[in-house]
C-alpha cells in the first residue's frame, strides 16, 4: 500500500473504525498506521501514543453525536413529539451499518476495571445523550421519570448493540428502537 499523506483528523476519523471493530488493547499503532496508509514512523510523528489517538478518536465521536444526533433534543424547529423519534431513526442508521458497535460502550466494557483512563470522556459523551433525552421527554413528563426513560433509552440501545453484534442480528436494534419510541 503506498504511503498516504493524511491530516491528523483523516488519522483520527481512519483510527475510530479501527478502535471500533478491534477495541483497544487489540488494536496497535502498527494496525493504526497500516489501515491509515502510513508507515508506522509517520503515525507517531502525529501523535505520541496508541493513548492519545484513542482520546482523540473518543472526543471526535462525541462531537460528531453532539453536533448530529444529540442536538436534535435540542432543536426548536422540530415539534417536541417528533425529537426523539428522528434521534431514534438517525441513531439506527447510524448502528446499523457501521461494524463493530458503539466505540463508547465497547471502551467502557473492555477497559474500565482495568484503568479508568477512557472514564472521563466515555461518561461526558453518554451525560450529554442523557441530557439531550432528557429535554425531549421533559416536555411530556415530570424530570425525575424524564431522566429515568432517558436512562431506560441508552441502556436498551446499548444492550442491543451488544447482543445484534453477538447474533449477527440487527432486529434486536430495530426491536429496541421501536421499545424507546413508545417511551415517549
Amino acid at each position: 500500500m503506498p504511503i498516504q499523506k493524511l491530516t491528523k483528523k483523516e488519522i483520527i476519523l481512519k483510527s475510530i473504525t479501527v478502535f471500533r471493530e478491534k477495541g483497544y488493547y487489540r488494536t496497535s499503532m502498527s494496525d493504526l498506521a497500516k489501515f491509515c496508509g502510513l508507515t508506522k514512523g509517520a503515525f507517531y510523528h502525529h501523535f505520541k501514543s496508541k493513548e492519545e489517538v484513542m482520546m482523540k478518536s473518543l472526543e471526535m465521536t462525541s462531537d460528531w453525536f453532539k453536533e448530529n444526533i444529540f442536538s436534535i433534543g435540542y432543536d426548536d424547529g422540530i415539534p417536541d413529539d417528533e425529537k426523539l423519534e428522528n434521534m431514534l431513526d438517525f441513531y439506527q442508521k447510524v448502528f446499523l451499518h457501521k461494524k463493530g458497535g458503539c466505540i463508547f460502550g465497547n471502551t467502557v466494557l473492555e477497559t474500565i476495571l482495568v484503568e479508568d483512563t477512557f472514564k472521563e470522556a466515555s461518561l461526558n459523551f453518554f451525560q450529554s445523550w442523557e441530557k439531550s433525552l432528557v429535554k425531549i421527554f421533559a416536555t411530556k413528563h415530570a424530570e425525575k421519570i424524564a431522566k429515568e426513560k432517558s436512562t431506560q433509552v441508552i441502556g436498551n440501545l446499548q444492550g442491543a448493540i451488544i447482543l445484534m453484534i453477538l447474533n449477527d442480528e440487527p432486529q434486536y436494534l430495530k426491536d429496541a428502537i421501536v421499545k424507546s419510541k413508545e417511551l415517549y
